[in-house]
């Protein structure tokens, strides 16, 4: 039973790995747009000292340029 248990943990496991995502390269990165959290943390520091709300509906866009 413990030898079961044991070699199902084993093949759970291995499947599991051939899961996992790749790692990026600086082809996959270079010229991808994303939300700039930098802004929208700036924006949300401002906004707390002025006693503003904010409702994000889009977030600001970055380009991510990647250096060789």
């Amino acid at each position: 039973m413990k030898t079961l248990l044991a070699l199902s943990i084993a093949c759970a496991a291995t499947a599991l790995c051939g899961c996992a995502s790749t790692e990026y390269t600086k082809a996959d990165l270079d010229g991808r747009v994303v939300c700039n959290t930098d802004r929208m943390d700036q924006v949300d520091r401002e906004a707390r000292r002025e006693m503003k709300e904010i409702h994000w509906l889009n977030c600001p866009l970055a380009t991510l340029r990647v250096a060789s």
